[in-house]
């Protein structure tokens, strides 16, 4: 198996991880779990709970993460009491969050191939001057929003959820590299932040979950030694594979 006698760490909140750990404990890896953030509801619902009681005014909802899904509908239970009528237009980033959103009743009819929110921007559209909400992380990334503001789309950047650091898993990364794990996957910007000089001092090799996350990473002053071509589970292991090949 190609990562037979590899370790490698995953970054991604425990919950999350699963897809990723098995795609790469069936290629022969040693996986360790480390996530060095947790997603927790954001300090006011305020914002989100003003689109909410106010939904039927949107032509449009985009979702960019199953984290933005997840908490959406969780206020929706917890305000509403109900699942709303959903707007004419529904957008996903990418196949997970689109999943995401079919089990909570919607169906998405907008999804970029590229699932990025830069590929989202490209093919939704919305009449000028329609309302768009976009359910967001606390000092989320606005290149969705930015691009259709610029479209004249009327857009509502609503507070979600927002992230904050894993104490203990940045000290089990920690101890991983010191061990000399081979490889750390990252996949949000936020935990490359906080992950990429820890991974700098060992020498590991850094594996991103798509150019967001490695733009993020460069920013830091890692450069990724692969990037996935999808953000899927099976597309990071491959990237796995690919950056460790000839790496000793």
């Amino acid at each position: 198996m190609p990562l037979s006698g590899r370790t490698i760490v995953v970054t991604r909140p425990r919950n999350k991880s699963g897809g990723a750990a098995a795609a790469l404990a069936n290629r022969g890896a040693r996986v360790i779990c480390a996530p060095l953030i947790q997603v927790v509801p954001p300090k006011s619902w305020k914002s989100l709970d003003r689109a909410l009681t106010n939904l039927h005014r949107y032509e449009a909802v985009a979702f960019t993460s199953v984290n933005a899904v997840d908490f959406f509908f969780l206020r929706c239970r917890k305000l509403l009491g109900r699942k709303p009528v959903p707007p004419r237009v529904l957008a996903a980033v990418g196949r997970a969050t689109a999943d995401a959103v079919a089990a909570n009743g919607w169906r998405c009819s907008v999804m970029p191939e590229d699932a990025r929110a830069a590929g989202l921007a490209r093919i939704l559209r919305v009449s000028r001057g329609g309302r768009v909400l976009i359910p967001s992380a606390e000092r989320g990334l606005d290149v969705l929003a930015k691009s259709l503001r610029a479209a004249g789309a009327r857009v509502t950047v609503a507070v979600a959820y927002r992230t904050v650091a894993d104490a203990l898993g940045r000290r089990t990364l920690r101890r991983a590299l010191a061990l000399g794990a081979d490889a750390v996957t990252f996949a949000s910007g936020s935990a490359a932040v906080l992950g990429a000089h820890d991974v700098a001092l060992s020498g590991a090799a850094a594996i991103s979950i798509g150019p967001t996350t490695a733009a993020a990473l460069r920013s830091q002053g890692v450069v990724p030694a692969a990037v996935a071509k999808r953000p899927d589970p099976e597309s990071f292991a491959e990237a796995v594979v690919s950056a460790l090949r000839d790496r000793p």
